[in-house]
């Protein structure tokens, strides 16, 4: 045999198992992915403590359509709109052609009264599957901002926010702590934010959490539990704890309610998957949302959609 035939011969064959051993782990893959779908609970369970927000319910939909199953802290978890806006959205998901391999689990959750948290820790436990010990990841987004120069502010609302913001937080990390300690989770705190004009109290409370997670980080290291803080400058502070607004863009019986509000940006949501899953997270994670106007529409049949406007009053999206 010639020596050009022979390496035109070699070079065929490295080619040939090349592509049988790409063929071999995108088939392997394929196997791993089709498992973990079926299981629907393979990348663990999270806690949402606040989906009465419009920024709770996109973090909440996010990570179940990531396959993981959610926990959603509400205040009424079965009349509430954001209670029926999530399952609505399940039953269309799991009605689409690409159904969500999580799920989302609506959960009675009031970060200022301890019996509450309590109950809810008792009610995940028993959520949870034989294999599972606990929780990943505990994501904070409880709280509330009044807006006010401290001259003129009522100190009830001083009050109110110290109270969800600040001992709401120290509530939540004590309430699920024994579901974090099995898996070396993560608890994921809103940290500091925007220092604007008439939010004084508000930064204040927020100054407090940063202080909160660092002394908490340093308390739960020993139990390889990461305290992980979100600096949320760059979002609007009402934009934080913001409800969702319900409009109907037709009179039309058996059209669906839609609902709209400032939300955080693809990019913003990728940072929170990242301080979920880094393997060595980082105390601090910026959201760096650009200044300009996010909507997200969650009508009841429809999917979630995002889209930018830059215009000072955005147009309703229609559904489709």
């Amino acid at each position: 045999m010639e020596v050009q035939t022979a390496l035109v011969l070699t070079i065929q064959l490295i080619a040939l198992f090349s592509i049988a051993g790409a063929l071999l782990l995108y088939l392997l893959c394929k196997v791993r992915g089709t498992r973990d779908d079926q299981t629907g609970i393979q990348k663990g369970s999270i806690l949402v403590t606040c989906a009465d927000t419009a920024l709770g319910l996109q973090i909440c939909t996010f990570f179940a359509s990531k396959g993981h199953r959610v926990f959603a802290g509400m205040k009424d978890p079965m009349e509430s709109l954001p209670a029926k806006l999530l399952r609505g959205w399940m039953k269309m998901r799991e009605n689409s052609d690409a159904p969500v391999s999580g799920s989302v689990v609506p959960m009675k959750i009031d970060v200022t009264r301890e019996d509450v948290l309590r109950e809810a820790a008792e009610s995940m436990g028993a959520h949870l599957n034989a294999g599972e010990r606990g929780i990943l990841a505990v994501i904070n987004t409880a709280g509330s901002v009044y807006r006010g120069r401290i001259d003129s502010q009522d100190s009830l609302q001083w009050e109110n926010m110290f109270k969800n913001n600040v001992m709401g937080c120290l509530r939540t990390a004590r309430a699920f702590i024994g579901l974090l300690r099995p898996t070396r989770g993560r608890l994921i705190l809103l940290g500091s934010g925007n220092d604007d004009d008439g939010l004084t109290v508000f930064m204040a409370t927020r100054n407090a959490v940063q202080g909160c997670a660092d002394a908490l980080r340093k308390e739960l290291r020993p139990y390889g539990v990461s305290v992980v803080t979100l600096d949320s400058r760059g979002v609007p502070a009402e934009s934080l704890f913001k409800a969702p607004v319900p409009y109907t863009i037709s009179d039309e019986e058996g059209v669906p309610t839609q609902y709209s509000a400032d939300v955080l940006t693809t990019s913003a949501l990728g940072v929170i998957e990242r301080a979920l899953y880094d393997n060595r997270p980082s105390e601090t994670y910026c959201l760096s949302v650009p200044n300009s106007k996010f909507q997200v529409k969650l009508p009841c049949r429809s999917s979630l959609k995002i889209s930018a406007n830059r215009t000072t009053n955005p147009k309703p999206i229609q559904s489709v």
